[in-house]
């Protein structure tokens, strides 16, 4: 390799490495920090007052915001690279505020990356379109650099659907909500953050290229900088029709193709600048007929976790308690306990207790089969087996969980 060559790759690396600690000092890193222990604090807090304990500790959903998003964010980034995405330094800040103020009203629905970065293109393109001699409108006037928003959209779209797929579904919290009739039913909520860093190119730099090709989709720009961008994205929906992974994993899935949908319109824009434009009002009104219908749809379907004609239906299981151990899992219908029928939690616990040192539990696995579990307990454990009950006795109380 050259010399020259060798001090290229030295000048990218090392502004790669600026832009990932622009991602630390962006605002909204320590915010989405804040936003995720906020989340798990009054999840825990709901979970205390619906059960009298909590599933998951209150860093759960902090550990759910460094996850999966960290290292998708940097795959697509990739992407974004080869391109040579470049967007406005303003987008970037009106796409800041949006996101913040979409969290701050605790609808996480909102937080989709086709609502964020979608309405912050419209409100942007309007700003331009108005003509209005406003402070650093002038960014937006090199070679319709707004239009790439959409692109961003789009692919901020797939990841968030990848996301969805992946974890959406996990560690779900129960919770009692009343039926029509009003009965007291279970559900499970899933409401989740992550963070998802983007490495992007704003108009304000000297980068020298790395190939003759390169930018591929270069408007005209030559001074440029790279900008590693956090972004928020969200995700909320109440499962109450079946098992979390039947109703998440699809609506994942279908925000993934929709995002490719968008990409390609968006790509349009390149060539076509009212495609730009259908791209992002597409992202903004699809995203939310997509949630808007999606919970529709859950709330019209029979409920899944509810009183059973024979047995109780497990409704949460704790990390690391003996139940786990005994490999139940959320969904299944508990029979017998060492023999005995169960209907409700009090024969549940005096079943238990004729055998304390011992656990044979017949269940109704989540395929429909029957099939038996064993185990040893220890002192106590019959009180603290983990397990969380979609019908819980009115008439007895207690502070303990099964």
């Amino acid at each position: 390799m050259k010399g020259g060559d060798v001090s290229l790759l030295e000048t990218w690396l090392l502004e790669i490495a600026k832009s990932l600690g622009k991602f630390v000092l962006n605002p909204l890193f320590p915010l989405s920090l804040l936003f995720a222990i906020l989340v798990g604090y009054f999840r825990v807090k709901r979970e205390r007052s619906d059960f009298h304990t909590r599933l998951l500790d209150g860093y759960n959903d902090l550990r759910v915001l460094l996850s999966y998003g960290l290292v998708l964010g940097l795959a697509f980034s990739i992407v974004t690279l080869v391109i040579g995405l470049t967007v406005p330094v303003i987008s970037l800040v009106v796409i800041g505020a949006v996101t913040i103020l979409f969290a701050l009203t605790g609808r996480f629905q909102l937080l989709s990356a086709g609502i964020t970065v979608g309405v912050s293109y419209l409100l942007l393109w309007a700003w331009d379109f108005s003509g209005l001699d406003i402070p650093y409108i002038s960014e937006l006037e090199n070679g319709n650099l707004l239009g790439f928003l959409p692109l961003l959209a789009g692919l901020l779209l797939m990841i968030e659907g990848a996301l969805i797929r992946l974890s959406g579904w996990k560690n779900t919290s129960p919770r009692w909500i009343k039926s029509p009739r009003g009965m007291k039913v279970g559900a499970l909520q899933s409401k989740k953050l992550w963070l998802v860093p983007m490495i992007l190119f704003v108009p304000e730099g000297s980068l020298p290229p790395i190939f003759d090709w390169w930018p591929v989709v270069s408007l005209g720009t030559t001074d440029l900088a790279l900008v590693c961008v956090p972004f928020l994205l969200g995700f909320s929906l109440l499962v109450r029709s079946a098992l979390p992974a039947i109703v998440v994993r699809p609506v994942g899935g279908n925000v993934f193709w929709f995002g490719a949908f968008i990409t390609t319109v968006a790509a349009a824009g390149y060539w076509v600048t009212e495609a730009s434009i259908a791209a992002g009002a597409l992202a903004v009104l699809g995203r939310i007929w997509m949630a808007v219908s999606t919970s529709r749809k859950e709330a019209e379907k029979p409920y899944y976790f509810k009183r059973q004609p024979a047995g109780l239906m497990i409704l949460g299981i704790i990390p690391g308690s003996p139940a786990e151990t005994l490999s139940l899992r959320v969904g299944e219908v508990i029979l017998k306990v060492n023999g005995n029928d169960i209907s409700n939690e009090r024969e549940f616990y005096e079943a238990l207790q004729k055998n304390g040192a011992y656990c044979k539990l017949e269940v109704v696995g989540t395929n429909g089969e029957n099939r038996f579990t064993q185990g040893a307990l220890y002192e106590g454990d019959h009180h603290e087996l983990g397990l969380l009950f979609t019908y819980q006795d009115e008439r007895w109380e207690t502070d303990q969980v099964s």
